[in-house]
């Protein structure tokens, strides 16, 4: 049995997909091998999505497993790129019998971000109420899009796919189900018990309990839309005339600008990524930080609670976008300039080029790790970029050495 810890990214096109395989301690004292799976999807639209990927990778899940149970699952949050990837492949993948997939997994233990614990919004008013103010923006952006003679942006179309509220809750029921043990887990929560492992420690950097501070406010829109009675039927835009009196260049340049709803839409998808369960793992004195999607005001937020401390692997949030990578000063806290070992640093970017505009972001990456630069210092001495290294199905290994 090999002496390493393994990061196994598989290339599922634009999502994540993770297998981290560690030696461990069996309660005999036997060495044993562990598993932990983390999310699993991709999106739903253009060259990013292909269900075609996911075969290939349950295939060798299941190989690497060679019959065990799966010890933890881990779904970041609820996103699609995240979690359709195992509710998908086992309606298509593995039909033959009721469960099969999640027969043959045998998932031990499974982690799920806060908010999808059934009960949750009754217990936070607040976040209830943030939470449905999301999905009446989402239903208007919507009611908008399916009205508007206009193509709709594949960016766009790629947000909307991803924020579904109806699709979002059918994949975490299935989720839910997953595990003997099912774990709503936030910052303060205790992970001893909620998994396996005997020499591994795992530590919840993210999220807070209390989910409404990572709601932004919502614009209000005026999209000139009339949603139809009951389902099934199309809405329709209504057409804005000005009042008399007033200029009608002017009012019209007010109602485009009124009809705008890029910030709302962006203020839906990231309120969803900064609820991601961000998690260390410790193992035989290296440190691995898998932060889902957590954006900026996650970031600050694990800042201030006093979370942060140096780590040898970083799994880059959220596909490499800018806003899924803290600024130098808090960046600072997780990978410091000034080293406090020698061994090697790395990072890891689970990406598909042309799915959103400027994703990966080159300077974020180059924040990391810039194989042109003259300076010795830097926060990684290697990226691995998923969608570069690996063909669409297949995958990337990381080793740490006990």
């Amino acid at each position: 049995m090999s002496d390493k810890l393994r990061v196994r990214a598989y290339n599922v096109r634009f999502g994540d997909a993770i297998l981290v395989s560690i030696p461990d301690r069996g309660p005999d004292g036997v060495s044993v091998r562990r598993h932990v799976l983390i999310d699993v999807g991709n999106v739903l639209t253009g060259e990013g999505g292909a269900d075609a990927v996911f075969r290939p990778v349950l295939e060798d899940i299941l190989d690497q497993l060679a019959g065990q149970p799966l010890d933890l699952y881990v779904m970041t949050h609820e996103h699609m790129d995240h979690i359709q990837g195992l509710p998908y492949a086992e309606r298509h993948l593995y039909p033959a019998a009721e469960d099969e997939l999640r027969s043959a997994l045998k998932t031990r233990f499974a982690w799920l971000t806060a908010s999808s614990e059934p009960s949750y919004y009754r217990r936070y008013p607040q976040a209830r109420e943030k939470r449905l103010a999301s999905v009446e923006a989402y239903r208007g952006i919507s009611a908008f899009l399916r009205a508007s003679p206009e193509p709709v942006p594949q960016a766009v179309e790629a947000i909307m796919l991803n924020n579904d509220p109806r699709a979002t809750a059918d994949c975490v029921a299935y989720l839910q189900g997953l595990a003997e043990k099912t774990c709503y887990v936030h910052r303060g929560v205790d992970p001893i018990g909620n998994h396996p492992f005997q020499e591994a420690r795992l530590e919840i950097w993210a999220p807070e309990e209390d989910t409404s501070e990572y709601y932004g406010t919502f614009r209000p829109m005026a999209l000139g839309v009339t949603r139809p009675q009951g389902r099934g039927g199309k809405p329709s835009l209504t057409a804005a005339r000005p009042p008399a009196g007033v200029d009608a260049g002017a009012f019209y340049n007010l109602v485009g600008q009124r009809r705008s709803f890029v910030d709302n839409l962006l203020a839906i998808d990231r309120a969803a990524n900064n609820t991601s369960i961000v998690f260390c793992l410790r193992w035989r004195g290296w440190s691995l930080l898998f932060p889902g999607d957590a954006e900026i005001r996650s970031w600050k937020t694990m800042q201030r609670a006093g979370v942060f401390h140096p780590v040898h692997f970083l799994k880059i949030s959220h596909h490499g976008s800018h806003n899924g990578t803290p600024d130098p000063e808090y960046l600072e806290g997780v990978l410091p300039l000034d080293r406090p070992d020698d061994r090697p640093r790395s990072a890891l970017v689970s990406t598909w080029e042309g799915t959103y505009h400027n994703v990966p972001d080159g300077p974020t990456l180059k924040l990391l790790h810039d194989p042109d630069s003259s300076d010795l210092r830097q926060r990684c001495d290697r990226l691995h970029q998923v969608h570069l290294e690996a063909q669409p199905g297949a995958y990337v290994d990381i080793e740490f050495e006990g």
